[in-house]
């Protein structure tokens, strides 16, 4: 018996069609079942971090004494309630299994997502690691047909690990510090802070603040047209140190920009070096399954799936 697990039902689904299956015909309660191919499927992560009240209760009142929380390791894990019931299907296949083919998505954070179910289960059986990033028929058989073990890739997994304990352990202490100064100023809310968040709501709010202090300035561009053997040729200014510019080298004084054109104007000029550079453009690639589902989600709110 062998169970592969996706990281998510459409993956499933193609892998199962990749093995021979049919996914209409042969799908049971989270999972699909060819022979004695099983393929069954996570939904994202199926699995949470601890939070710090389920290491010690103490944690679930918020004070100043019991900070920085300590960053437990190896961390435990717990069932998210929303997919409890497909985590416990998965779990029920892995007892099951003589091999196992771990597919997640190719990168750290699909590596982990699969990895943490096995980990949860404490399985001791083989494990074979199938990547696959196009989910058409064709691709699919090809990677289906060149596997390799699971150990070369946790490594990936223990990185996507690691950035997330981080994330935890900075939005924890952080958000309760923070929540806790704001509660001694009568703020009764959370603030929340994360390593992602609030950089990226830092640069949210400084390019508003830009935008609400901006003040309306111009530059200008002296650009001249000369006469090569009977041929016109477009020329631009480069500003010098001596010129008044702004933080781009762009000239800012309409007085200087004309001082240029009336100094060069009807006067000839010397090319002190051409270079001519060839240029090279591919053609844009096909598109894959994939890249044409997220065109297609964008364009009408879903993602088609050929029949």
């Amino acid at each position: 018996m062998i169970v592969y697990i996706a990281e998510k039902p459409s993956l499933a689904r193609a892998i199962f069609e990749g093995l021979g299956g049919n996914p209409e015909t042969q799908q049971a309660d989270g999972y699909y079942q060819h022979n004695e191919h099983y393929v069954t499927y996570c939904v994202g992560h199926l699995m949470a971090l601890f939070d710090p009240e389920d290491y010690d209760e103490k944690y679930a009142k918020w004070s100043f004494d019991d900070l920085p929380i300590t960053t437990q390791y190896p961390p435990q894990l717990k069932a998210k309630p929303k997919t409890k019931s497909q985590l416990q299907t998965v779990l029920n296949l892995i007892n099951k299994a003589d091999t196992i083919v771990h597919a997640g998505d190719p990168d750290d954070e699909g590596q982990l997502l699969v990895d943490e179910v096995l980990n949860h289960a404490g399985n001791t059986k083989p494990v074979q690691r199938l990547l696959i990033a196009d989910l058409n028929l064709a691709p699919v058989q090809k990677a289906l047909a060149s596997m390799e073990s699971n150990e070369k890739y946790i490594p990936l997994g223990k990185s996507a690990l690691a950035r997330s304990l981080g994330d935890q352990s900075f939005g924890y202490n952080l958000t309760r510090a923070c929540t806790l100064k704001g509660r001694e100023k009568g703020f009764q809310g959370v603030l929340n802070v994360g390593r992602v968040q609030s950089a990226v709501l830092g640069l949210v709010n400084e390019r508003t603040l830009a935008n609400q202090n901006h003040r309306e300035s111009f530059y200008y561009d002296v650009y001249a047209t000369f006469d090569c053997d009977g041929h016109p040729v477009k020329a631009k200014y480069n500003p010098t140190d001596n010129d008044q510019v702004d933080d781009k080298k762009r000239l800012i004084s309409e007085s200087n920009a004309s001082f240029v054109k009336d100094d060069v104007k009807g006067k000839s000029g010397l090319i002190t070096l051409a270079v001519t550079k060839p240029e090279k453009k591919l053609p844009p690639q096909p598109l894959n399954l994939s890249t044409l589902q997220q065109l297609c989600a964008k364009a009408w709110g879903t993602a088609l799936r050929p029949h």
